[in-house]
């Protein structure tokens, strides 16, 4: 019988992930902790609170006028959709006479 060895790269993967979640679970406990978010203390909530609000908040926050409107979208996706086909057109109606000119390059060349 065959012993596959522990380093086969599905173990290695899913391990990796297990250990990700993990850490990601873990480092969320602990600034929760160090934050003394689970504390009974309202006042100390408050303050974490109001920092929250002054710092992180403001930054995350992405406003409606920001945003392109739905024509201006359709107006961009449409102006790229139409330069895209002419320039395959324009390729197309050009490709023999650009044959034509690299041919005849070729021919007089060997002559």
């Amino acid at each position: 019988q065959v012993v596959q060895p522990l380093s086969d790269m599905g173990f290695m993967w899913k391990t990796g992930k297990i250990l990700l979640r993990v850490g990601v679970v873990a480092g969320a406990i602990k600034i929760s902790l160090d934050n003394d978010i689970w504390s009974l203390r309202t006042e100390k909530g408050s303050d974490l609170y109001e920092k929250l609000k002054k710092y992180i908040v403001p930054g995350t926050i992405v406003y409606r006028e920001k945003l392109p409107s739905v024509g201006d979208v359709g107006a961009e996706v449409g102006g790229r959709w139409n330069n895209g086909v002419n320039a395959v057109f324009s390729a197309v109606e050009n490709a023999p006479s650009s044959l034509n000119t690299v041919a005849n390059g070729l021919i007089n060349n060997k002559n």
